[in-house]
This record gives C-alpha cells, structure tokens and sequence, in this order.
C-alpha cells in the first residue's frame, strides 16, 4: 500500500500532530488486517522536513518523500516552477500511488493565497479521476465568486471528511458531493509520546520553571486579524502585562508556527519581548525553537490555561485538559473547539483592525481568562468527558479510509 499524504508542513505543530496521528493510526489497522506496513511519501520540502516527521513517530514506520521537483523555490521563480511541474505531479499521483490524503486544516478556503487554492483544485481534479482521493479533517470554505463552482468541479470525486457540524451543514447546502462525512480533527488523537510520564517531566523540567504558568501562543498569522502590526503586538504585550500584574502566575510564550516566512510566531514573540517590563522577565519563559509535537503538547497540557491565535494549540490543550482562550479569525475556531466543547464563551472573533485599535482584545482576552481560572476545574472535567466521543469520531474516519482500501 502506497500512500501520499498533501499538505505536510512539518514547522507547523498542529500539522504534524495530524499527519503523525494518521500515519500512526492507520499504520496499525492496516499491518493488523494485512500483515505488512503501509509506505507514506510525503509532499514535504527537503530531507530535514522527513526527518522531523520520522522523528514524531515510533521507529520502523514506513515513510518517504516525494522528491519530484524542488518545492523550496520561493518568490515569482518558485511559482512559475510549481505550475510548470503540475502536469507531471499529476502524472505521478495518477499512477504511482493506491490513496492519496490530503490532511485537514483549512487550506480548502479562501483564506490564504488564491493561486496554491486553484492548483491544489486542478490538481485534486485530475487525480481524483483516477486514484482514490480521501480530504480528512477539513475546515472547508467559506467560497465565495468563482470558488463555489471550481470547488464543486474539482472535488466532486474526493471522499470529503469534515471537522465540525458546521461546516457539514454549509458544505452540504453549498454543494451536491456524492460522499461526506461528519467527524472531527486528526489533532484531537493522542500522539506518540504525549503521555510518557518520564518525557512529560523532561519537557516541564527543560522549558518551564516547575511554576504554575499560562501559556500564550502568539500566532504569526497576524494579517489575518489586522492590517496594523505595532496594535497587533500591543495587545499581546497587554495581555502579558495584565496576566503578570494580576495573578500570582508565570507566562510561557510559545511559537507554534515556526520558520514560515509570511507565518511566523517567533517573529511576534521577538517583537513582543522588547515591549515587556524588565522586573517582569524573569517570569517570562520563551520556546520559540523547534521542539517535536509531543514536547508542545506537553507544555501546552501543563499550563492553567492557553491563550492562543493558533487553533491546533486549542486542540492540544483540550486533549490534554486545559482550558484555551482563542483569537479568533475565521469560522473554524466556533466549529472545531466552540460548539463541540460548549467553549463559545472563550473565543474572541478579532479579526479586523477595529478590535486591536480600540484595545478591545487585551480587554476582553483578559476578561475570559479571569473567568477561566475560577472554573477552571469545572471545564476541565467537561473538556475530558467529551473528548471521549470527539475522539473516536476522529480516530473513525482513519478507520473508514483503511476499511475503503482493503
């Protein structure tokens, strides 16, 4: 059994908790039913992206890139060479391999860039006509112009697995798919290692001062909430403020996204630093290297409580039990962490140069961890009653891509 597995970005933890939770999962159906391991190739950028993923993962798995082209290109030359490789990419996954699986997020959007949404399109079209093509834990849309019906067009073959019943009510009335499912994200699966006590105390013992501490996870990302950088940093470094004048507790600043050039958390973190208080420092604690997932997760599990723009750094602290407070910019953070775990209440819809002009984020932010922390027990045993059942719909739609295949 060979497999490709798109949308592989391995500096992002939130993706390659994903793709390690299916590589893993899957990898156990399928020598349990069959007797041999499944071969995963990768659409990552270079050997050093591999070997990361390799690293997240028990030994003796199975797993490859697809080394067709040169993918780290950036610019105008790395766009022209990605379109001009497209029709042998095609080529390739038509004939090289049994699935494809395009793991969830939500890059089936209009969020990011509109040129990586048409070719993916195109491309998911042409494969899916003649290899089985499975979309897992997807946030899709909203579409909007000429997205509703190149969507429609291009994906009509795809067996369709999205992450929240929000987004099943609004694809399902937006288009006429023959198959989609209903299940949640891959993120949600314990991943290797998480829950080895001796690793959890190496992490705690390396990244943080065996303190009660919050952890904030400034997202890069910051164009998606507004156009002003100088507010957008402000607020956070109000946030950190308020937490450290407040409370009795420490900060730990973690980067979640890292060396992603228009997507960088170290980068907010480098220009927060300078902002802060010096007699505040040596309550401050900063990860903004590369860790493995298993090791973000921990420290992510371990604190009283998250603040966060990056949504998979809520779902790590929702496997884990704690409490997130999210910054939200678009309709994935209601679906995948609101309605399910009835944490509405703790999500901030910011995006808009409105919100961090204004001050309203520090504000309000500051507001629902203050709220947070006195029922903080109460949610917790809330988040683990029903993640139970959040899990076994993830873990389902693994099983169902093994069970379609055999």
């Amino acid at each position: 059994m060979k497999v490709k597995l798109f949308y592989i970005h391995p500096t992002n933890y939130g993706n390659l908790m994903m793709a390690s939770s299916f590589i893993y999962n899957f990898s156990l159906l399928w020598e349990e039913k069959h007797g041999v391991s499944p071969v995963f190739y990768l659409d990552v950028l270079d050997d050093e992206e591999l070997e990361r993923v390799k690293r997240s993962l028990p030994e003796g798995m199975n797993i490859c890139r697809e080394n067709l082209y040169n993918k780290k290109r950036r610019g105008i030359v790395g766009k022209i060479e990605k379109l001009i490789n497209m029709p042998r990419e095609i080529r390739y996954n038509r004939k090289d391999y049994d699935i494809c699986v395009a793991l969830g997020g939500d890059c089936i959007s209009q969020y990011y860039s509109a040129q990586v949404f048409v070719s993916d399109m195109i491309k998911f079209k042409h494969i899916s006509g003649k290899t089985p093509f499975y979309l897992l834990g997807q946030t899709m849309g909203p579409f909007h112009g000429y997205a509703v019906r190149l969507a429609q067009n291009c994906l009509r073959r795809c067996k369709i697995y999205v992450r929240d019943h929000d987004c099943y009510e609004y694809v399902t009335g937006m288009f006429r798919f023959p198959y989609i499912e209903e299940t949640r994200d891959l993120a949600f699966l314990d991943i290797p290692y998480q829950n080895d006590m001796e690793i959890q105390e190496d992490v705690l013992r390396k990244y943080t001062g065996n303190r009660p501490y919050i952890t904030i996870v400034p997202s890069g990302a910051n164009k998606q909430y507004t156009s002003k950088l100088d507010e957008y940093v402000g607020e956070y470094a109000k946030i950190i403020d308020r937490v450290l004048t407040d409370t009795k507790y420490d900060i730990l600043l973690l980067a979640h996204v890292i060396h992603v050039e228009d997507s960088n958390d170290k980068k907010i973190i480098d220009m927060l630093l300078p902002r802060l208080e010096e007699e505040y420092k040596k309550r401050i604690y900063v990860v903004n290297s590369l860790l493995q997932p298993y090791e973000a997760r921990i420290i992510l599990g371990n604190g009283l409580a998250t603040i966060t723009g990056r949504m998979h750094a809520a779902v790590s602290s929702i496997n884990m039990g704690t409490v997130p407070i999210c910054l939200s910019y678009s309709v994935k953070f209601k679906g995948v962490i609101g309605d399910e775990f009835g944490l509405n209440d703790y999500i901030y819809q910011c995006r808009g140069d409105e919100f961090w002009m204004k001050g309203l984020v520090s504000k309000n932010v500051c507001r629902m961890l203050s709220q947070a922390l006195i029922h903080r027990r109460e949610i917790s045993e809330n988040l683990k009653e029903k993640l139970v059942g959040v899990k076994e719909q993830a873990m389902r739609q693994i099983e169902l891509v093994a069970e379609g295949e055999e």
